[in-house]
């Protein structure tokens, strides 16, 4: 019927303001949400920010390259206009500039024999926090040595060049140099060259500042030449070999090299074996053939935004779902303000309250614990990962890499915190005799383990080991049961020189963490399902350095195996949720036979009947929850508990209101209309405070 006194006006009136504005809310979130958070727009707007990263990667770099060409510059003019007139002069003037200049490494002023009569040169290098002044003992006039290019190249082409990378023999390191020609006004008047000045950097501490930009924490930087020379990339093993010549050995390098010769950047690159891509950029640097390139991990830096455009898909259900019931509302108070009309508005509500939970649970199951890991773990996939991890955590370039590979072939949960694991590691044991081969590796967090020798391959020089270990791991079960949890085993470095454990990548047919590398097809993880598997690092310090004086214990990168698992929700569901749902059902019957007509009374409705059947029922509840307990015992509230309190407050308040209602105390709300509104509010009570506690709980 149509409102016509004051207070159905009052309904129509607030119901048609809150609409309103529930609709301008809703229309605004959703247009954020497009401008924003899309799938296109994501991708457009950190597209834009990875070229941002790569142009500071381009000038940072630049400005190094050409901060040393212009010191060398300096020093040929200074030598042509005499103010560098002897020796004595020179070494304490390159002494000054190499203190104030710490990424040079070495400087040389290399004098034409011509001039002196014979090789005389000043050679200026670091070691440390040292300089060192030792001069060139071989003849670098010689152009058949591809070590003298630096000379040469200067004195041939008469300007200066920046040179082919190359092995210093005299730094004992691999270097990048620019030289110049200078000439002097004593050597015949100044019209030829009288030697030439090199300023070199090293690659490695290309590298390092490389490194040391904010890339994500597997995203790396690469400077390659145009023919295709690698002049700087995260494995060391690479630097200085053809990039076309190792694509089939590295398969991202392949797909970087063919973007490189097709002349693209800005590009999406996919590699099919590791399921991962990456955004490349390439740049030009200036006054070079080199060409500096920034691959950045599509995912890692997806991720956040991929958290951001849930928060945002909920942020406009809610306010959707809020549009839709003060709609309903104002449909319900302008037509048919009725008894029925009330418990329409219930179903509404309550049914928004439940789809908005499906809608958080869905977007909870499709969650990832290697996207949602709290841990520190930063996942790698190939040996570049790895290797960009390591320039990171200041681990030695030059430390011996011992590949270790992982196979799982069972997992059992023998507590809520207890698993045990057996399976084989293997690991390249070069260098090493296979028989009197011992592990290289140990688990440092086991309660119990045992490692014997299964097999060995003498020709691969590859040792295998069959483990049997009991792993004690805290597991966060607060969103029980829609939980998920990464199980992970955790390798120590028994060897007595300096190295690190890398994964044996090579040793695997995909790398994609969806195919379960590592991980027997046939497991039984009995309530869990494997979703994902993959190795990872994680940067730990200790307070001890264990005895050993030389033993680093702080930022180190520890080597780990991770099984990423979900919990299988068919057996919580008949366990835990079920009875549940079936309380909360009968205490609603139970408090709709609570009536004083006649007519209606066919369940003779007394009131010590009514506590009678919620004793019964929270009887039902207290066993059920004492089992959820039971089974995962943790400290903290786990998400499902909350169910089990809201329907000891339900209890409580049906009991109450049985009571007051069968005792005739005359309060309106319960006495109107045959305790119509007690009724008529039990299910949005209940399914508003579970959407609120989902809600908290999940995001």
């Amino acid at each position: 019927m149509t409102a016509s006194n004051s207070w159905g006006k009052t309904v129509v009136y607030t119901a048609l303001i809150l609409c309103l504005i529930s609709f301008l809310l809703t229309v605004h979130a959703g247009y954020e949400y497009y401008s924003n958070n899309t799938d296109d727009k994501i991708l457009e707007k950190t597209k834009g920010d990875a070229c941002n990263k790569a142009n500071v990667v381009l000038e940072n770099i630049s400005g190094e390259l050409n901060s040393t060409s212009l010191l060398a510059d300096g020093i040929a003019k200074e030598l042509h206009s005499g103010e560098l007139k002897n020796d004595s002069i020179i070494r304490q003037h390159i002494l000054d500039t190499m203190e104030g200049n710490p990424n040079i490494f070495s400087i040389v002023i290399a004098y034409s024999p011509a001039y002196y009569g014979k090789l005389h040169s000043l050679h200026f290098k670091k070691n440390g926090s040292n300089i060192l002044d030792s001069p060139i003992l071989y003849d670098y006039t010689n152009n058949s040595e591809k070590t003298t290019t630096w000379y040469n190249s200067a004195i041939k082409k008469k300007c200066g060049v920046w040179n082919r990378p190359y092995f210093g023999v005299a730094d004992g390191t691999y270097l990048i140099d620019y030289s110049t020609p200078f000439y002097l006004e004593e050597f015949k008047n100044g019209s030829e060259v009288a030697g030439v000045v090199c300023a070199s950097r090293s690659i490695e501490g290309i590298r390092t500042q490389i490194g040391d930009l904010d890339l994500g924490n597997t995203g790396y930087g690469f400077i390659f030449s145009e023919e295709g020379l690698i002049i700087s990339y995260p494995v060391q093993d690479y630097l200085l070999r053809n990039i076309h010549k190792l694509a089939k050995k590295d398969t991202e390098l392949n797909l970087i090299g063919e973007n490189i010769s097709k002349n693209m950047t800005d590009q999406v690159v996919e590699n099919n074996r590791t399921g991962q891509s990456s955004w490349v950029f390439y740049k030009n640097i200036f006054s070079t053939d080199w060409i500096l390139g920034t691959a950045l991990p599509q995912e890692e830096i997806l991720l956040n935004k991929d958290i951001e455009q849930d928060r945002s898909i909920i942020q406009v259900m809610l306010l959707t779902f809020a549009f839709l019931f003060f709609l309903s509302l104002l449909f319900v108070s302008i037509f048919s303000y009725n008894d029925r009309s009330l418990w329409l508005l219930a179903l509404v509500f309550s049914s928004l309250c439940l789809l908005g939970m499906g809608i958080i649970w869905h977007f909870t199951l499709n969650e990832s614990s290697i996207e949602v890991d709290e841990n520190g773990n930063i996942v790698v996939f190939d040996m570049v990962d790895v290797e960009t991890v390591m320039l990171k955590s200041d681990t030695n370039p030059k430390a011996f890499r011992i590949p270790t590979g992982v196979f799982i072939q069972s997992i059992e949960f023998s507590t809520s915190n207890d698993i045990t694991m057996t399976g084989y590691v293997w690991q390249n044991i070069s260098g090493l005799s296979a028989e009197k081969a011992s592990p290289r590796f140990s688990f440092p967090e086991s309660k119990e383990s045992t490692v014997e020798k299964a097999y060995v391959d003498e020709d691969k020089n590859i040792v295998g080991w069959r483990f049997t270990t009991i792993l004690r791991q805290q597991f966060d079960y607060s969103r029980y049961p829609f939980d998920e949890e990464n199980i992970w085993i955790k390798f120590w470095n028994n060897a007595s020189e300096e190295s690190v454990l890398v994964p044996d990548f090579d040793s695997y047919d995909s790398l994609a963490p969806e195919k379960l590398l590592g991980l027997e097809n046939s497991l039984v993880l009995e309530g869990w399902k494997p979703k994902k598997t993959f190795f990872s690092y994680r940067v730990n310090s200790y307070n001890t350095n264990f005895g050993v004086n030389d033993f680093k214990h702080r930022n180190l990168s520890e080597l780990y195996f991770n099984v990423a698992i979900k919990r299988d929700l068919k057996s919580p569901f008949v366990s835990d949720l079920l009875p549940i749902i079936v309380v909360a059902i009968l205490l609603f019957v139970v408090l709709l036979i609570t009536t004083r007509e006649e007519e209606k009374n066919q369940f003779g409705f007394k009131s010590s009947g009514v506590l009678t059947y919620c004793a019964s029922l929270f009887f039902v509840l207290i066993v059920s929850h004492a089992s959820l307990r039971s089974k995962i015992p943790t400290n903290c509230m786990i998400y499902l508990e909350y169910f089990y309190l809201i329907l000891y407050l339900a209890i409580l308040a049906v009991s109450l209101n049985s009571i007051v209602f069968a005792s005739h105390m005359n309060i309106p709300f319960i006495d109107t209309k045959d305790n119509l509104y007690v009724k008529v509010l039990y299910w949005p009570i209940i399914t508003g405070f579970l959407l609120l506690i989902t809600l908290l709980n999940f995001y």
